[in-house]
């Protein structure tokens, strides 16, 4: 917290409440003093001493809330102190009262005021109605700081502690307590419920009274409540906290689980951790409640908590007009388009925010590479990526989407606007061959900068061995290091004889190549600059990267977004400080790597500035001047190759200053120069029951409906097909000691 905290302190008087609801301070003395918020309570409680010169001894500290200033919270450590700030703006309130009063609980009651509990935030009226059980079990081990409906426990708690039972021992503690509504109640009863682990039923049950008693015959445990008046607030009656349970009752009525009420309990756990799996849903319950969930159960708990903390699913796409005009207003200079269809059902998404765009057209090279991936949401909607790369090769975030599918239409959308994030500057798009990405790409950027991903295509090679030509692990091997070396030659004459040999090992497999475009992925094939950029791996780790948020709300799906978003180029700006020398620590190893093969090669001047480099029978031409070498990798990538570096060893020349100065550190400075900032929320409009969206004032917002297609049934995948690519944990045979199978199948003798 930054400032000071205007403090007011009471002592001596009364807290009442009148009739309209307002709260007074009667009698006493009032102070005043502006309070450090980085405080500790010893030093908070003797500056109060010293300024109204008293006895810190002989008092006790109380606190209250701007939301409820008429609930006093005890005040009697550094977290409690913490917790007064925080629910506080600028201002606090502190009630000092004699150590005398401590166990009494209540304030000085008034004639014709309502007092108010000291200890707690629930209302007790104690005067007024006079045939009813005395209050039980009002004290409170934990400040709270709402008495009607789900209990906001002020300390933050561990995972385990959100499903703790013992939060929900004082939910209602006596006659007298007040509830917003029934349901509030209801919730309440059940609460109690799980804490003390013991089954009831409802002997009446409307709107206007209720009465619970304990499932158990013959135990005394009963709770009444009465409608107040014509208002939907009911008050507590009855209240007789007693069981008389013995082993068998309490092994035979345990709690029931009413997944509307047993959800709210992991309300708090889903808010930390969206992956709250159900089985360990099971095992916790068990745990703190002794309660055994089936799966079914389980699940159902976590979508009703999900329904709650993200909103109903039919409401996900209300917020979002909202939220793009919100984005445009905090960080100008992004571009957000959205667009529905004629009946106000959402349709199309795309962002790309303007510190992306100043970054990619200040520093980025000019290759994207764009991917999609689906959303586990309850539709079927598609996240599409666009990524390009900073100065030390690292993935940095150019646009997304959120598509209804992946067809030619949504693609072709996707792009028309990815173009304007580009401008006039030629790029390579590298993407996938899915027929809509063949068809879109070659129409907005042109066929000659469409680049094939290597990754997916080896993905297509690899199916086409198994379904027609090669069986074996050797022939499939020796068929994948043929690809590579097809893909990977730099020069024409390399990719001719690896050809010629891929052919003679098996002609269907050369026919394969030739049938798919191999100028659009081959390395020599290819027409433009792409910096050896072969895939589309760096965008498939930005899948990784919100993986999470893929299964949430689209309303916090871009809100998350936007929060790791921020974190990683405020994490790329502050490890680029640490550089050692002018380039990145992925260059500088390839350079390094080039140095340690270029030392061991003999070099010759040839003519002024133009080196030889002999290596078995091949020769390479190195010319310095012009940053070139026969083999083409310098040219290519920008940096020097191996035979370059021999050159510039050679010569005794510093090789980093032969980098190019996409790779250097102004460059990287460029780069992420830029401002961002998240959304702020606090004015947010809210959803009502019809749908509508409004703000405090009752202003009406435009709004969307969810799209018409939803996901089919059943689960949905929350991992990516593997790869047949990806290398696999090789097996060892503990009998032979070879690779490739293990003892079971193992044919040599056992003898």
């Amino acid at each position: 917290m930054d400032g000071e905290i205007f403090c007011f302190i009471h002592e001596g008087g009364e807290l009442v409440k009148g009739a309209n609801g307002s709260v007074e301070y009667k009698g006493g003395r009032n102070n005043s003093m502006t309070v450090n918020p980085n405080i500790s309570y010893d030093q908070f409680v003797s500056q109060v001493c010293r300024e109204l010169n008293i006895e810190a001894k002989e008092i006790k500290f109380n606190f209250t809330v701007k939301f409820d200033p008429s609930c006093l919270l005890p005040l009697h450590d550094d977290a409690s102190l913490a917790r007064m700030f925080k629910f506080n703006d600028m201002f606090s309130r502190v009630y000092l009262s004699p150590r005398a009063d401590l166990d009494g609980g209540l304030v000085a009651p008034s004639s014709a005021l309502t007092p108010v509990i000291s200890s707690t935030s629930a209302h007790v009226n104690t005067h007024g109605n006079t045939n009813v059980d005395p209050p039980m079990d009002i004290s409170n081990d934990r400040p709270r700081i709402q008495s009607c409906g789900f209990l906001q426990i002020c300390a933050e708690t561990t995972p385990m502690d959100q499903l703790d039972s013992s939060q929900f021992q004082n939910t209602i503690m006596g006659s007298g307590q007040t509830f917003q509504n029934v349901s509030m109640f209801r919730d309440a009863v059940y609460w109690m419920s799980l804490a003390g682990k013991f089954r009831y039923y409802f002997k009446k049950n409307s709107p206007k009274h209720i009465t619970v008693v304990c499932k158990v015959d013959e135990c005394p445990w009963k709770i009444t409540c009465n409608a107040l008046g014509y208002t939907d607030t009911v008050q507590v009656h009855t209240f007789r906290n007693v069981h008389n349970h013995s082993l068998d009752d309490v092994a035979s009525f345990k709690p029931l689980v009413r997944s509307n009420r047993a959800s709210l309990v992991i309300d708090n756990a889903i808010r930390s951790n969206p992956d709250y799996h159900p089985r360990q849903i099971c095992e916790d319950f068990n745990k703190q409640h002794g309660m055994r969930l089936s799966y079914s159960q389980a699940w159902h708990l976590k979508e009703k908590a999900k329904e709650r903390v993200y909103g109903l699913p039919k409401n996900y796409y209300k917020l979002l007009p909202w939220m793009c005009e919100r984005i445009v207003q905090k960080n100008p200079g992004t571009i957000v388009e959205l667009t529905h269809s004629s009946d106000g059902c959402f349709g199309q998404l795309f962002i790309a925010h303007a510190i992306s765009i100043q970054g990619f057209t200040m520093g980025c090279r000019p290759i994207i590479a764009i991917d999609s991936s689906h959303m586990s949401g309850p539709y079927n909607d598609a996240l599409f990526f666009a990524m390009s790369y900073d100065a030390n090769d690292s993935m940095f975030p150019l646009a997304i989407g959120v598509m209804s599918s992946e067809n030619y239409e949504d693609w072709s959308w996707f792009l028309e606007n990815l173009k304007k994030v580009v401008g006039d500057k030629e790029v390579v798009i590298i993407s996938d061959r899915r027929p809509a990405l063949l068809r879109s790409v070659p129409e907005i950027f042109g066929v000659e900068n469409h680049a094939h991903c290597y990754h997916h295509l080896k993905e297509d090679f690899i199916s086409f061995l198994n379904k027609n030509i090669i069986r074996g692990t050797t022939g499939k091997e020796n068929a994948l290091q043929w690809l590579d070396s097809i893909a990977y030659a730099r020069l024409e004459h390399d990719y001719n004889v690896r050809m010629v040999e891929l052919k003679r090992f098996n002609d269907a497999l050369a026919t394969w190549v030739k049938d798919n475009a191999p100028e659009r992925w081959a390395m020599s094939k290819f027409p433009k600059k792409r910096w050896d950029k072969m895939t589309t791996n760096f965008d498939e780790s930005s899948t990784i990267m919100l993986r999470d948020e893929c299964h949430h709300s689209i309303y916090n799906f871009i809100m998350d977004h936007m929060a790791k978003l921020g974190a990683m180029l405020v994490k790329q700006k502050e490890e680029s400080t640490t550089w050692e020398g002018s380039i990145g620590p992925k260059i500088k190893e390839k350079v390094m790597l080039n140095i340690t093969k270029g030392e061991a090669y003999p070099v010759n001047l040839l003519t002024n500035g133009v080196f030889g480099v002999c290596i078995g029978k091949s020769i390479f031409n190195i010319d310095i001047m012009n940053r070139t070498c026969t083999c083409k990798a310098w040219q290519m990538l920008d940096i020097p190759c191996e035979h370059a570096c021999a050159a510039l060893l050679s010569t005794s020349q510093n090789i980093y200053d032969f980098v190019e100065d996409c790779y250097k550190f102004p460059n990287q400075e460029l780069i992420y120069c830029g401002s961002f900032s998240c959304i702020e929320t606090h004015d947010m409009p809210s959803v009502d029951n019809d749908g509508v969206v409004r703000d405090f004032t009752g202003r009406i917002f435009f709004s969307l409906d969810s799209p018409h297609i939803k996901r089919p049934l059943g689960r949905p995948r929350k991992k990516r097909v593997e790869s047949q690519v990806l290398d696999k944990r090789t097996i060892y045979c503990s009998q032979c000691h070879k690779a490739g199978h293990n003892r079971k199948a193992c044919k040599k003798s056992l003898s």
